[in-house]
């Protein structure tokens, strides 16, 4: 996934950031698009068999 420099200038202006050059901009790229693999990694992995690790845990026998 590719962003525009101007679509990230927008996003960094919207939280309140510092104007980037464009040569600022090449430099973080890289991290940026290795960030969005790792995140598309983790959107492709199966989770259907995975409790999830929010669900109560209440104790056998005992009072809650």
């Amino acid at each position: 996934m590719t962003i525009a420099n101007e679509t990230l200038q927008a996003m960094i202006q919207s939280y309140d950031g510092f104007t980037l050059t464009d040569d600022e901009i090449a430099l973080v790229r890289p991290e940026l698009e290795n960030y969005f693999k790792e995140v598309e990694q983790l959107r492709a992995l199966d989770l259907a068999n995975v409790l999830s690790g929010r669900l109560l845990r209440t104790q056998e026998g005992g009072k809650a």
